[in-house]
């Protein structure tokens, strides 16, 4: 009797750790009935959403942090069309994405940023280029028309509704009216002088290459160092304006600036040591 209890509970505990073994897998890589119920919801929003239209299903991936399944759409004649859905468990769709992603213009917005972004890394990125970088890329400021109004937002900023699908456009252009630079740049002359030369300088590689900006945000720092002490002065531009980029009264307007972004990160400190004493 002793016996055969202990091997009823041997089974029990030998079930409950596959179930415990079943139930982890699940929520880490989904299960195949799951998954399946997802794949055919999928096909069947194609289907009923989108019939005549030349998109595909590229794949159902399942989310472990969410424990969910994304289905994944591209459309091979319309790269700004991709988009997916959030799928439960049962199969039943959670999201849709296609009007965030296609109908707003992000898809669009980004396909353009990203090449924005890679135009300024072709010349940054240079063996040529004769500044040493630390940080160092461009961005294209865009923004939905809801959020237009916000107060972060930019005003130069470009309306991604206002964006055609698939449309072409100069790259150039775009970064005249919404491009902004980020560079950090390592140098062993940290001073107000340097850093106005370094940035007619910048602004001229860039334009040779066909490469504009609306604003840029410049920090002259010396070189980490192998060992020791690293030196913490720095001169720092924020949100300057390209069209401030010239060369008579060059340095100037780079101390005003650089002395506006201390006091900038002077009220900041500010804020932030009040908050402190307010907590309990």
């Amino acid at each position: 009797m002793k016996k055969k209890i202990l091997k009823i509970a041997a089974f029990v505990l030998a079930l409950a750790l596959i179930v415990g073994v079943c139930v982890f897998a699940n929520s880490l890589v989904g299960n195949p009935i799951s998954k399946l119920l997802a794949t055919k919801t999928a096909e069947k929003y194609l289907e009923e959403n989108h019939p005549g239209k030349d998109y595909q299903l590229d794949g159902v991936t399942f989310s472990f942090k969410l424990t969910c399944y994304y289905a994944y759409f591209s459309s091979p004649g319309s790269p700004d069309s991709s988009f997916s859905l959030m799928l439960g468990m049962d199969g039943k769709i959670i999201h849709d994405y296609y009007e965030n992603n296609v109908l707003t213009g992000w898809n669009t917005a980004r396909r353009l940023s990203d090449e924005y972004r890679a135009a300024v890394g072709k010349v940054l990125d240079n063996p040529t280029f004769p500044y040493q970088i630390d940080i160092g890329y461009g961005d294209l400021e865009f923004i939905s028309e809801e959020y237009k109004n916000a107060p972060e937002v930019p005003d130069y900023a470009l309306i991604t509704n206002d964006l055609e699908l698939d449309g072409i456009y100069d790259i150039g252009e775009l970064g005249a009216k919404a491009g902004k630079l980020t560079v950090y740049i390592w140098d062993d002359t940290v001073t107000v002088e340097r850093l106005a030369e370094i940035m007619l300088d910048m602004k001229k590689m860039l334009e040779d290459a066909g490469v504009r900006f609306y604003i840029m945000d410049c920090v002259l720092q010396y070189p980490k160092p192998e060992e020791g002490a690293w030196k913490q002065d720095r001169v720092e531009v924020m949100d300057f304006l390209c069209s401030d980029i010239y060369e008579e009264a060059m340095a100037a307007r780079v101390r005003e600036a650089n002395d506006a972004a201390k006091d900038y990160y002077n009220a900041m400190d500010a804020i932030k040591k009040q908050e402190e004493k307010t907590l309990p």
